[in-house]
């Protein structure tokens, strides 16, 4: 009995760590506390894409197979019609088969060129494309329709795609491509051509593209919603079976690493569902029928967000859509931290900079109760022979052992708890700022020092011949030097267990374990751990020079 105590004394606080790193690294993504529906007030997207034409060096230079009108290349030769057109932020193909889109590349922006040619949806030859429309209550199926296409004369970047059923209704639906703002408007009308009032239930469809380029980066593939909460299905979840949702929707999209295709439809989105089909994510979103009298029309719009995961320009659009970023438990310490991160990087002009600073500033707001973990762990390594003696004297009444530990404990004003309670406060900052770093898109493309040329990606000294097996096809040193860190962070810290089994394991493995799980984690994420390491094994060497003094009764107890 007295040997369960002993082993559960040496464990507490260690195990408290581990559970918390592995929280940290292992399960931060699943801890998504999913926040209250909040109405959004509509906007109209048309009014917020600019009609200014591009200068020249964005035209299309092409007329091969096709004659060129503004900005577009009208293909002759092919049917269905293919119309391609590009502006300073989009590069897109339209299909008048179903009035849809079947390529859509966002070509970057100019203030980060890491942030370039990112393809949202590339559809095969001849298939229908997306932002397509259909009637659920019609057997018709209007993505293999041929619509006819013309240009919006005195607007760069819009298109109008028409289709008529004779004697039933008409549809019309317009393109508006933004030229400032990575937004699309899809303005859609309907006209009800026969005798009798009709019903028409929209179904608008939309896809992402969800190939990635690293294993790790398929949970950043999902299909999400705001309905009272935010829901959400990764790629894996997508791969088994369909993400369905039977309620009112707010707005809906498909996101992956950086990027965000959102849908905000003006009117009511009633249920949806998304599946994986070969390399794309698709999702048809069914939306609140339309009464039309004989002869009425209407006309609503689809709001569609296609760009950058950045926060203030999802926030700036009054739709919801900066709620993406703040889902979680902690999300709304991940903005803060993205906030402050992108105030110290005006001073510092290099985010590897304003991550040390912001580390920096970190470690000294939790100083005080990192200074009280480490004096309560120095406290009870100085009363481990006095515990050992108390767990020989009653080790067969582990009341009385209870009892006499709880008395050491009082008398030497020590919590046995004070060593890990203030490093556990520190956890929802620790996996925020895990979270922040990991998805933060200021960081794709931002140089740091040297070798390391892009922080969201492994810094990479320089690369193998081959791919290396749990090590990958370069050689990266931030991680190395991480686990130097935590190597000399353990053995800096005081020893609680008097197991060689426990020491080695603190000491050696969960450092090895730690640089294995990190090694081809984005730089920046690596650069924040060793810069947290380094300025704990500082303050660690200021706090071991402080002298602990037991209890004068328990001084000389051996």
């Amino acid at each position: 009995m007295n040997n369960r105590e002993e082993k559960k004394l040496d464990k507490n606080y260690f195990l408290a760590l581990a559970l918390s790193m592995l929280v940290l690294v292992g399960y931060s993504f699943l801890l998504q506390k999913l926040r209250p529906q909040t109405p959004a007030p509509q906007n109209n997207a048309a009014q917020q894409i600019t009609a200014t034409s591009e200068s020249k060096t964005n035209q299309i230079q092409e007329k091969q197979n096709g004659e060129t009108v503004g900005e577009a290349v009208l293909e002759k030769s092919e049917e269905p019609q293919v119309t391609r057109y590009q502006n300073r932020l989009y590069d897109v193909e339209l299909s008048t088969l179903g009035g849809t889109v079947t390529r859509l590349i966002f070509k970057g922006e100019n203030r980060q060129s890491g942030i370039s040619n990112e393809a949202f949806y590339e559809g095969e030859a001849q298939a229908p494309g997306i932002f397509g429309i259909r009637f659920s209550n019609e057997d018709a199926d209007l993505s293999k329709t041929r619509f006819k296409m013309k240009l919006i004369p005195g607007r760069s970047g819009a298109y109008e795609f028409i289709y008529e059923k004779v004697g039933s209704y008409r549809i019309n639906k317009k393109f508006y491509f933004g030229e400032k703002e990575p937004i699309i408007a899809l303005d859609v009308s309907i006209e009800n051509l026969s005798p009798e009032e009709r019903r028409y239930p929209i179904v608008f469809h939309y896809g992402l593209n969800a190939d990635v380029k690293h294993e790790q980066d398929k949970a950043m593939v999902q299909a999400v919603a705001k309905a009272q909460k935010i829901m959400e299905a990764d790629h894996g979840k997508l791969s088994k079976k369909a993400f369905l949702i039977s309620e009112e929707i707010v707005w809906a999209g498909l996101i992956k690493k950086y990027f965000a295709l959102l849908v905000k439809p003006e009117i009511k989105a009633v249920s949806q569902e998304t599946r994986l089909l070969g390399h794309n994510m698709e999702t048809d979103m069914a939306l609140e029928p339309l009464t039309l009298a004989p002869g009425a029309s209407t006309q609503k719009q689809i709001f569609i967000y296609a760009g950058p995961q950045r926060y203030e320009v999802l926030s700036a659009f009054n739709s919801g859509f900066e709620d993406l970023l703040s889902r979680g438990i902690f999300g709304a310490f991940k903005i803060l931290l993205l906030k402050s991160l992108k105030f110290f990087n005006q001073y510092s002009h290099n985010f590897g900079w304003a991550i040390i600073l912001m580390t920096l500033v970190i470690k000294g707001l939790f100083s005080p109760l990192t200074n009280m973990s480490f004096k309560s762990m120095k406290k009870m390594q100085a009363l481990q022979p006095k515990l050992k003696s108390l767990q020989e004297r009653y080790k067969n009444d582990a009341t009385k052992l209870n009892q006499s530990m709880m008395e050491l404990y009082k008398k030497n004003k020590v919590n046995p708890l004070g060593g890990c309670l203030p490093m556990l406060l520190q956890i929802p900052i620790f996996i925020a700022f895990y979270q922040m770093l990991n998805d933060a898109i200021e960081l794709k493309g931002a140089p740091f020092i040297g070798w390391i040329k892009d922080l969201a990606e492994p810094d990479r000294l320089w690369a193998f011949p081959t791919i290396l097996p749990f090590i990958g096809s370069s050689f990266n040193i931030l991680p190395l030097l991480m686990v130097g860190s935590m190597v000399l962070q353990q053995r800096m810290t005081p020893q609680m267990s008097t197991s060689p089994e426990q020491a080695k394991m603190m000491n050696i493995m969960m450092p090895i374990m730690f640089g294995f799980m990190f090694y081809n984690m984005p730089s920046g994420l690596v650069l924040y751990w060793l810069m947290n390491n380094t300025f704990s094994i500082i303050q660690q060497g200021l706090v071991k020079r402080m002298i602990v003094i037991p209890h004068h009764d328990d001084e000389d107890e051996k």
